[in-house]
């Protein structure tokens, strides 16, 4: 059993033998001096195990003589440390060939960045005096005297080129740089580009802002030169206006006597009525003569007033901005007197509306009575009931235009020339009941005429529906008749366009089998004159080949080109005023133009996964058509070869796309 607590305070432990600590004692010593010579040594070999190549012979000559220090005193350990040393050394060696193989590494990699490094400096220090320099000259720099205004313009030169000089050092600086970053650049060299970069920035914020100060300079020394040119140039400009406006005064005096002759007029001033219209004839001379006379001088103002280009921009400008307000006094001047000779106009043109209003009011007195009468007394059934039979056989006739799509043009030009002289017949019936209806004479005033329908309208009112009924049926035909005029010449364009495009196919033919240009083949046709007249270009146009190969086929087909067909391409291309067609109408005529309809591109070449975009083509532009139609490789898609007529460029453009988007179409321009 163990004892208890309070017993095992007092028990005694015997001391060991006096022999046995004696011995133990002097082992420990022993070895505690032997370990401390071995740590000492262990330090040494822990710093060669951590050598660099510039302290590795150091470390082991240390090494060396504190293992022969301690040799003695390792004792036991001696065996143990000296090999620990071998193999430290071994450790450290190894280490110093990494080192050395890496550095080696780092300055293979470094060169080519301390190239472009050592380069940046290079330009560096060749703009740095240029900055120094254009301080000097702009009066910046320590000691320098204020820019004079002679000198002005020199500097400014100089601040230009420097401008230039600093974009190519900002872009030769970002060429290195970049190529600096796309290597890797060795850690040892970060700081130094950091700082480089940092330089770079630093230096062109320099050149920049002695740019900016140079050219602040500049204006500062050119402002009161500026300022003298400008008043002097102001005054020029003024002198140039006034001669300009010199007609505004006469103006103004031929509007002051009109307004001094149209007193009468104004009402409590009237004269007998004879004079009177003597003298409106009199102010109608004279506000004519006003307007020309204002029409005279605004031409005069408006002639453009040109500054000298040889000046300097900011001048320049304020010349123009003076010279925009000075010119626009005439003009509002010329303006405030149009307006007071339109008043004078109006007072005239309000006398005779009066005079009219007077001698109508007169008119009516006199012819209302009398036709009342009339009207109440008249039988028009007869000159209505004439009217029906001429408008049915209008309406027969009219109703053949609605079966036109078999008729040829001739044909429907004899139509529309039948259907117009029925209707003509008929509206002249119609005019002639209308009278018969209401016998107002036509040659009064039409204020007149209306103020008097009015009167009759409700003795009259049955003929009038009547005549009204009759009116639209003959309105509907006359729009019958517009309808089918427009179809024949949309018929006839489309007509006239086919052939000329068979014309124009077999004409191509006939080129390409002899060799000849356009101005060639007039030669052929035109037989030795210098002009065609119809006859002899029909004549042509028969002895072409009409034998020609399908569109985008290898196929031939013989086209079918009538006289009358060949006749009215012809007339298209005359010029107004003459019968007959010289070379260029002739040029015009053979050479097809396509117009762009919808956005489109010109290509190189006639396959379309082969070719080179030229450029866009934009709606409106006129095409001139050198070959083709011709179907494309992959997509079948019609493409044609042509020669924009806006800068000349030849290329392969689509006709049509695949889905049906039609992008060129033929036109007469």
């Amino acid at each position: 059993h163990d004892p208890p607590a309070a017993a095992v305070d007092r028990i005694e432990f015997p001391p060991p033998p006096s022999c046995v600590c004696v011995g133990a004692m002097t082992d420990a010593a022993t070895k505690a001096k032997e370990l401390k010579a071995a740590n000492a040594v262990r330090r040494v070999i822990q710093k060669v195990r951590l050598a660099t190549p510039e302290t590795l012979d150091a470390l082991e000559s240390e090494a060396f003589d504190v293992m022969s220090q301690n040799l003695e005193e390792m004792g036991s350990q001696h065996d143990k440390v000296q090999e620990e040393l071998e193999k430290g050394m071994e450790v450290g060696r190894t280490r110093v060939e990494g080192i050395v193989e890496k550095r080696e590494k780092e300055a293979e990699l470094a060169k080519r960045p301390k190239e472009l490094m050592d380069e940046i400096k290079a330009i560096m220090e060749e703009i740095e005096p240029k900055v120094a320099a254009l301080e000097a000259a702009s009066g910046k720099g320590d000691g320098a005297e204020a820019l004079k205004a002679d000198d002005a313009p020199a500097v400014k030169m100089q601040s230009d080129l420097f401008a230039k000089e600093i974009k190519e050092f900002s872009q030769a600086c970002v060429s290195r740089a970049t190529e600096i970053k796309l290597t890797k650049l060795p850690p040892m060299m970060h700081q130094e580009w950091t700082q480089l970069a940092q330089s770079i920035v630093q230096t062109k914020q320099k050149c920049e802002r002695a740019v900016t100060a140079a050219r602040i300079s500049v204006n500062k020394a050119l402002e009161s030169v500026r300022k003298e040119q400008v008043e002097k140039k102001k005054k020029d400009i003024k002198t140039m206006v006034e001669a300009a406006s010199s007609a505004t005064p006469a103006v103004e005096q031929l509007v002051l006597g009109a307004e001094t002759e149209v007193e009468p007029f104004i009402k409590g001033k009237l004269r007998p009525e004879a004079e009177m219209n003597e003298l409106a004839k009199t102010m109608d001379g004279m506000v004519e003569q006003v307007h020309k006379a204002v029409e005279a001088a605004r031409k005069d103002i408006e002639q453009p007033l040109t500054l000298e280009d040889n000046q300097d921009e900011h001048v320049k400008a304020e010349l123009e901005a003076y010279l925009a307000g000075e010119m626009k006094r005439p003009g509002l001047r010329l303006g405030q007197l149009e307006r007071r000779i339109a008043r004078v106009a109006n007072i005239v043109r309000y006398y005779r509306q009066d005079l009219r209003d007077k001698h109508n009011n007169s008119i009516m007195d006199g012819l209302k009575t009398e036709l009342l009468e009339k009207v109440k007394g008249a039988d028009n059934s007869a000159a209505i009931a004439a009217i029906e039979p001429l408008l049915r056989q209008a309406e027969k006739v009219a109703q053949l235009t609605l079966k036109n799509s078999k008729m040829t043009v001739p044909q429907m030009k004899t139509l529309a020339e039948k259907v117009t002289m029925v209707l003509e017949v008929t509206k002249a019936a119609f005019t002639s009941a209308n009278q018969a209806v209401c016998p107002i004479d036509p040659s009064l005033d039409e204020d007149v005429q209306k103020k008097l329908r009015f009167l009759v309208a409700p003795q009259i009112k049955k003929p009038l529906q009547q005549l009204g009924q009759l009116d639209r049926r003959l309105n509907r035909l006359k729009n019958l008749l517009k309808m089918f005029l427009g179809d024949i010449s949309q018929k006839h364009g489309s007509s006239y366009m086919e052939a000329r495009l068979k014309l124009v196919k077999v004409a191509r033919k006939e080129m390409a089998a002899k060799e000849l240009d356009l101005d060639k083949l007039f030669e052929a046709a035109a037989k030795g004159t210098t002009e065609l007249d119809d006859i002899a270009f029909v004549m042509f146009a028969n002895s072409l080949d009409k034998k020609v190969k399908k569109e985008a086929s290898e196929e031939e087909e013989t086209l079918e080109i009538t006289s009358e067909e060949v006749s009215a391409v012809f007339s298209a291309f005359v010029p107004e005023g003459k019968q007959t067609m010289d070379s260029d109408a002739f040029g015009r005529c053979l050479c097809l133009r396509l117009t762009v309809v919808k956005p489109t591109t010109l290509t190189s070449e006639l396959s379309i996964a082969e070719s080179k975009t030229l450029r866009a083509l934009k709606v409106g532009e006129i095409l001139e058509q050198l070959e083709g139609p011709e179907k494309e490789g992959r997509t079948a898609v019609k493409r044609v070869r042509v020669k924009a007529l806006k800068d000349g460029k030849i290329g392969w453009a689509s006709v049509a796309g695949n889905a049906g988007s039609i992008f060129l179409k033929a036109t007469d321009v």
